[in-house]
This record gives structure tokens, sequence and C-alpha cells, in this order.
């Protein structure tokens, strides 16, 4: 594994929280994935993931981001993106997923839309 990479999960009441640094590429995408997956094999149903210090994301990682919010989906969940970094946010454009993903600047901003409701 090259680079830095660091996955941090902590809970807000009934929203998970996963943040993400460094670099969601193949060498570390399997890890995010399970450990999304074990957030929502636990019941998790509202899920924030949080890009806002990722440097890099390749279309590994994009993939496991899409295999969360098809999931949620299908469980009836929420998926919400925090992300300002225009990098990664050029990519996700590129890749069309902004307009498949809701993407907030911030977490704050994510956080308020999750507790307001679908």
């Amino acid at each position: 594994m090259c680079g830095h990479f660091e996955i941090i999960e902590r809970r807000i009441d009934t929203v998970d929280i996963i943040a993400v640094s460094g670099r969601l590429d193949a060498g570390t995408s399997g890890l995010a994935e399970e450990r999304i997956n074990r957030v929502l094999d636990a019941g998790g149903k509202c899920l924030l993931i949080n890009l806002c210090d990722l440097d890099y994301i390749s279309s590994s990682g994009l993939r496991v981001l899409l295999a969360a919010l098809k999931r949620l989906k299908k469980d009836g969940g929420t998926l919400r993106i925090a992300c300002g970094n225009p990098q990664i946010l050029e990519v996700f454009t590129m890749a069309g997923f902004h307009r498949i993903f809701s993407i907030y600047n911030d977490e704050a901003a994510a956080l308020t839309e999750l507790e307001a409701g679908p």
C-alpha cells in the first residue's frame, strides 16, 4: 500500500460517519469496502462518507461508493457524501457520479440534510 490511507468511523445519533483520508485506489478500496459493509451489516441505514481529506480517488474507489449506494437504496437507506476537494469533485463529475450521489461541501451540511430526513 503506497501513500497515506486512513478510515475513521463514528456515529452521531442515527448517522454513521465514515471519514476516508489519503488515497482511495485499487490498493485501499478493499479495506474501505469492508469497513462500509461492516457498518451496513450492523444495521446502518444513514451513511455519511466524508471525503474532505481524500487526496486521490480511482475507479476502484468510485466502485466502492457506488456499491454502498446501491445497497443502501435497496435497503431503504440513504447515503450522503461530504467533499469540498475540487480535484475529487472533478473526478465525480467526469464519471457522472455528481448526478447520482448527494454531495455536500462539508460534513456539517451533509449532516443537516440527513437529520432533516428524506
